[in-house]
């Protein structure tokens, strides 16, 4: 079982003192936002892709330029984000298993809220949908997401389909989500909240109404390098590409939208404003289109973004956080007695300041065949241990494309003996 670990306790230690950004004396409402299989193709991440709300919100906040999910598949890093525990803790690592399996009454994080009086509701998927009906997650109210049926594009080889959307942006299923979540935002405008928006895009299907493909001609779109079998041709790629990115121009707007309303009710100076995903996937990068339960940085590093009334803005940082760590850190903003048994570490300290001494590493854990595969990330390496043994070793520092694994690099052996031994303290 993964328990919380000597290089994670060290960052625990740091938060004393905190600085200016501590917890809130009269209680912040929380408004957390979702997207499904997001990686950091944004523009305020420095991508060709055209996200001005979702950079305009960074501007106003603390954008997270390392941070990572704790398992990269839907469910498994739901539950352990909701849960604030691991994935070998929760017991959870594929899409079928219950998240209360080995949980019994721990308290997931709208849970939390609710026991302090505050009112918890979801819009969208927060929770995997198989388990959105079933309430294993309490909320006061949750409102699932419409899914429609497209007439897709359909590339062949396993590549994710695509298709241009007829519709408006309110008559897509994350548009309407995104305007019920604005309902609910004018009804509980008067009374403490968490309210959490999951979008279902960019999930595959890549679908968006047309006028976010216009943002993209296929010409303009730089295929990433690397060697595979994806067995698509260049204009299946780019169309693939621009596709994606589609879909995220739509999601971007709707988080416009949202927090449009935000600043028409008055709730920006008292809202604690969340933005992520559950895990990243691959686009292009090593000849993968659409691929996700990766241990490489494509997938296990996730967009965040979070804007805190009381802490300046346009700060970025390169601390390493993970998602297992926002339960702890939403408590502590919103003056909440510090949740027993979670394993994520409170990143409040960084929000005062952003480039102070933090975490050595970051945990990333991937069920392959029957065993488990795992992986660490320091501030310049990447070293994973499958379950057949097989190593890798990457050096983002000479080589962020991850193209020349040093796994059995006699000159990386230090490094490889380090890595390794974080990996060990961590199970």
């Amino acid at each position: 079982m993964l328990r919380t670990v000597t290089v994670l306790s060290m960052a625990a230690l740091l938060v004393v003192g905190c600085g200016a950004v501590a917890r809130s004396t009269h209680g912040y409402n929380v408004v957390m936002i979702v997207a499904d299989d997001l990686n950091t193709d944004l523009g305020c991440f420095g991508k060709p892709v055209v996200t001005p709300n979702i950079d305009e919100l960074a501007s106003t906040g603390i954008r997270f330029d390392r941070a990572y999910c704790q398992f990269p598949l839907c469910n498994p890093s739901r539950t352990s984000f909701l849960s604030g525990r691991r994935p070998e803790t929760t017991g959870v690592l594929d899409n079928m298993t219950p998240p209360r399996i080995n949980l019994g009454g721990v308290e997931f994080l709208p849970e939390y809220f609710k026991r302090f009086d505050y009112f918890a509701g979801r819009v969208g998927k927060i929770e995997h949908t198989e388990f959105e009906a079933s309430g294993v997650i309490h909320w006061d109210i949750a409102r699932d997401a419409v899914e429609q049926d497209y007439d897709t594009i359909n590339p062949g080889h396993n590549a994710p389909s695509w298709a241009v959307s007829p519709n408006d942006d309110e008559d897509e299923p994350d548009g309407q989500s995104a305007r019920q979540f604005v309902e609910m935002l004018q009804q509980q405008a008067g009374k403490p909240f968490f309210l959490a928006l999951g979008f279902l895009k960019p999930h595959r299907p890549f679908v968006a109404p047309r006028k976010y493909f216009d943002l993209y001609t296929l010409d303009s779109i730089e295929l990433p390098r690397g060697e595979g079998n994806s067995q698509l041709t260049d204009q299946e790629k780019r169309e693939i590409i621009r596709a994606y990115r589609a879909s995220i121009s739509f999601i971007d707007a709707q988080v416009g939208f949202v927090v449009q309303a935000l600043r028409r009710l008055n709730l920006m100076e008292n809202t604690v404003i969340v933005f992520t995903s559950d895990h990243g996937l691959h686009v292009g990068e090593h000849d993968r289109f659409g691929k996700k339960q990766s241990l490489q940085e494509g997938v296990a590093r996730v967009p965040l973004v979070v804007v805190v009334p009381s802490a300046p803005g346009k700060q970025s940082t390169i601390a390493l956080v993970e998602l297992v760590d926002l339960y702890p850190t939403l408590a502590e903003l919103c003056g909440l007695p510090a949740p027993v048994g979670v394993e994520g570490t409170s990143f409040v300290p960084l929000l005062d300041s952003p480039s102070r001494p933090w975490k050595v590493a970051a945990f990333t854990t991937n069920k392959e065949s029957e065993g488990i595969s795992r992986a660490v990330r320091d501030r310049r390496y990447r070293y994973i241990e499958h379950d057949d043994g097989t190593q890798e070793l990457y050096d983002y520092g000479t080589d962020p494309l991850e193209t020349n694994n040093l796994a059995h690099d006699r000159k990386s052996k230090r490094v490889k003996k380090e890595l390794q031994r974080l990996l060990r303290q961590s199970t």
